[in-house]
Formats: C-alpha cells, sequence, structure tokens
C-alpha cells in the first residue's frame, strides 16, 4: 500500500465520512477541554500519558470538533500514527515523506503558502525516527500549521527532544481517572443518569470550599450514591475501558496484559536497550505490595541482587512511563532530599489491584489504596500547575504523607482515611505547621487532613472527606 492510499483510510472525513461512533465514546474527558482552548496557539500540543487511557479517542473528538463546530475544511485535518506499518516499515521511512504526499497529493497546495491552517495529528510520535528534528524545522519556518501530537509516556516525547523543541511546545498530561473524572464516567455509563457536581476545592480559600461542600455532604441519599461508586473506583482504577468491560476479573487480565506487560515491553522497551526487562516488572510487583511505604535504592538493589544505579534508572523508567509515582523527602537541604529514601506507590490502584490479585478490599487495604490515590491527585494538580510533591520524614522518624511546594508556601496534607481521629494522629502535622508558620519564605498556613467521612475546620487544619477531594 502506497501513503496515499493509507492516509485515505485513516483519515475518512476526507470523503464525507462521519466518525466512526466507537472512536467518540459517549462523553469527553475533562481533557478536551484544555486541548481545545490550545487550537488557536502556535506551538506545538502535545499530549502525553500511559497507554489505553485515551489519548486517541481524545484526538477523534478534536477532529469531530472542528469538523462539525468550527467548519474546518475536511481536507486540512491530517491524522496518521507513528506505528502504522504501512507508513513507516522501515527506519528509513520518513516524516517528511508522509506529509509531502499529504500536502502535494491530498491537500494540493504548496506548504509555503498555505491559504489556512493545517490541523496535523501525529498519534504515538515516538515510533517515529527524528521526528524532533523534522517538527523544530516545520515550526521555525513558521508554516500555517497547528501540530497535536501523542505518546505513550514522557521518556518518548522529552527523550533527546528538550532542547531541539524548547519553546516550541506545550504539554497536556492525560492520565487514569481520578475519582471525581470516574464518578461522571460511571454516571453515564452504568447508572445513565447526568453528572454529579462536587466543587472544586480552592486551596486559596478553604474556606469557600468548604461552605460549598456542605451543601452536598449533609445530602444522605447523594453521600450513599457517591460513597458507592467510590468503592468500585478503589478496586478498578480510572481506565476509562473498564466502562466497557466492567467484569474485574475479565478487567484485571486485560490491565496486566495491556497496561502492565504491554506498557513494559513495547514502550520502554523501544527507546531502552534494557539487558533484563523482566526487572521491571517485578519491581512493579515489589512496589504494588509495599505500596506507599518509603524505600532505599540501596535496598531495594540488594533485594534484587543489582546495583543501586541499575535500580534507580530502572525506576525512572517506570515513573515516566507513568506505572508508578516516585516522592523525594521535603528539606530545605537538597543534598539531604537526595540522600533520604524515596516513598514509592502504583499510580493507578486499578494496576496495584490487578498486580496483587485483589479483588475485594478490606478496610485496612482500603486505606492504604486512598493514601496512594491522593498521591496521584496531587500530582496531577503538580503536573498542571508546576508545583513540587513531596513526603515528609524528619530525624526522629515523624512523618506526614504529602508536602506540596507551591512556590508561595507550603501545604501538609495526611491522609487518615477513618471516622475517629484522635489529637495524638495530628502531631506530626500540628508541629510542622507551627514550625514553618512565621518563615518569609515557603510558609505553611495550613494543612489539610483527607478522612474517609469528616468535613470540618478546625484550627488551621482543615478535614475533607476524600469522596469530596475535587482539586
Amino acid at each position: 500500500m502506497n501513503i496515499k492510499s493509507s492516509l485515505v483510510l485513516t483519515n475518512p472525513w476526507w470523503n464525507h465520512e462521519k466518525i466512526n461512533e466507537q472512536f467518540l465514546l459517549g462523553r469527553k474527558r475533562n481533557e478536551f477541554n484544555d486541548i481545545i482552548e490550545r487550537m488557536n496557539n502556535k506551538r506545538i500540543l502535545s499530549i502525553i500519558g500511559p497507554r489505553r487511557v485515551g489519548k486517541s479517542t481524545l484526538i477523534y473528538q478534536t477532529i469531530n470538533y472542528l469538523l462539525e463546530e468550527k467548519k474546518v475544511d475536511n481536507k486540512r485535518i491530517l491524522l496518521f500514527s507513528g506505528d502504522d506499518p504501512s507508513l513507516f516499515f522501515n527506519e528509513n521511512d520518513k516524516l517528511s515523506d508522509v506529509l509531502e504526499v499529504y500536502f502535494n497529493d491530498i491537500l494540493e497546495e504548496n506548504i509555503a503558502k498555505l491559504t489556512s491552517k493545517v490541523y496535523i495529528f501525529i498519534d504515538e510520535i515516538h515510533f517515529i525516527k527524528n521526528w524532533q528534528n523534522y517538527l523544530k524545522t516545520y515550526f521555525d519556518r513558521k508554516y500555517n500549521i497547528k501540530f497535536i501530537i501523542t505518546g505513550s509516556s514522557s521518556m518518548h516525547l522529552f527523550k533527546d527532544a528538550n532542547e531541539s523543541l524548547l519553546g516550541r511546545i506545550e504539554n497536556i498530561y492525560v492520565l487514569p481517572l481520578t475519582f471525581n473524572q470516574f464518578m461522571n464516567f460511571y454516571m453515564t455509563y452504568i447508572l445513565k443518569e447526568k453528572d454529579l457536581e462536587i466543587p472544586k476545592i480552592d486551596l486559596n480559600n478553604l474556606d469557600k470550599s468548604i461552605k460549598k461542600l456542605e451543601e452536598i455532604y449533609y445530602n444522605q441519599d447523594l453521600k450513599l450514591k457517591i460513597q458507592k461508586i467510590l468503592k468500585k473506583y478503589i478496586l478498578v482504577g480510572g481506565y476509562p475501558e473498564y466502562f466497557e468491560v466492567k467484569d474485574v476479573e475479565v478487567w484485571q487480565k486485560q490491565l496486566s496484559d495491556d497496561i502492565i506487560t504491554r506498557g513494559i515491553y513495547k514502550d520502554i522497551l523501544t527507546m531502552y536497550n534494557i539487558k533484563s526487562p523482566e526487572i521491571l516488572e517485578k519491581l512493579l510487583y515489589y512496589i504494588a505490595s509495599n505500596n506507599s511505604q518509603t524505600f532505599a535504592y540501596s535496598g531495594i538493589a540488594a533485594t534484587f541482587g543489582i546495583d543501586t544505579v541499575t535500580i534507580m534508572t530502572y525506576l525512572g523508567y517506570l515513573k515516566q512511563a507513568f506505572l508508578i509515582n516516585i516522592l523525594e523527602n521535603y528539606s530545605n537541604n537538597i543534598a539531604k532530599v537526595i540522600r533520604t529514601n524515596k516513598k514509592l506507590s502504583i499510580l493507578d490502584n486499578g494496576i496495584q489491584n490487578s498486580l496483587l490479585k485483589q479483588k475485594e478490599i478490606d478496610n485496612n487495604l482500603e486505606g492504604h489504596i486512598v493514601e496512594s490515590m491522593v498521591d496521584f491527585d496531587f500530582r496531577l494538580l503538580c503536573e498542571k500547575e508546576n508545583y513540587k510533591q513531596f513526603y515528609y520524614r524528619n530525624s526522629y522518624k515523624e512523618e506526614i504523607d504529602i508536602i506540596i511546594d507551591r512556590n508561595i508556601d507550603i501545604i501538609p496534607i495526611e491522609v487518615k482515611y477513618t471516622n475517629q481521629i484522635e489529637s495524638s494522629d495530628l502531631k506530626v502535622i500540628h508541629k510542622f505547621i507551627d514550625e514553618n508558620s512565621n518563615k518569609e519564605i515557603n510558609q505553611t498556613k495550613f494543612g489539610i487532613v483527607v478522612t474517609k467521612d469528616i468535613l470540618k475546620r478546625e484550627g488551621n487544619l482543615y478535614f475533607i472527606p476524600y469522596w469530596l477531594l475535587n482539586i
């Protein structure tokens, strides 16, 4: 098959055909609006996230929006994939060859003299050799083109590309669904009801946020419905394809095959020459079995019988592939941050349960899973707002689950997934606030305690149930 024939097949709107409804799904992720807002920006837009999280669906939804809402000429939208063997059969096949056929044989316009904007969507771009150099050239020549690209992890999009695309690219992270997103997918696909609106928490005005949340908190019927959905989310996690599968046993096998195994043996191995890829999978099981615990790299290395540098490298791969989260210990001393233990957790709780084959969650396990879910929620916030995320452990082995450095202040966050919280449980977070409340920089004014079902303010602590934690 030649390039033109292949492109015609993957771009049915050129022949005035509608996009298959199966590609569009019944609802849109929150990130869809972020993408649409950036359509008029000149910069290359990269959509980054793990496999099977819905990046391709977002692309089709965006194309449909351009066709139906913005009335963009159908042939001014091009879509192809970097792992399409009919376009890129070997490493000698070039991105420029595909674009040359498109502009010459399909659009029939000179790329340097485009009459109006062209939208070029490239899915899984990391499979294309030297893709960043081609995009840099097109961008720097100021062609009237908007590039929208996707990659299955940050390593694919930024290995060898940081310098060449600096100032030319902006990123949208698409990760597994947060609980709030999952809840409204559940309302659409399972209950066939309208969305439940939980107000976003404003970290700059938590008193106002608490008042808004009280309206939902004291609605018992609504509370029971949301808490029932939360039980399901704690078990199955945030990958949207669950709503096509629904059966937990089938879903966990699919997670294991599609996300874990292929994520390791296809995504990571395509970029790096790893001598022992099976260690990556064993590391995932190890972290899942000790989720949200702190580790020294040297200790993990001793457990696996390999050197510390290799362990650090492999854990970095897993983080960049959005399979795990790694938190440094918070300190004003950079050298101490580097030396101290790291807190490791599986990024998606559904993957953790799949790894450990857990089909039922008891109360004790539930608390550990919710802690890693809170880690994930705040990682998303930090990625979006360019904050820094840590955990805290001092020389007395006193710990705080999460520390958020917002550049203007520091917010300590404790996860106490229970309805019986004693004053002794809050001793460390109170001490941290007292010690940092009078600093000129990195000042701490308040803390957050994530609970099972307590909503209140008590002094400089805000207690918020996880089921209402929409950040």
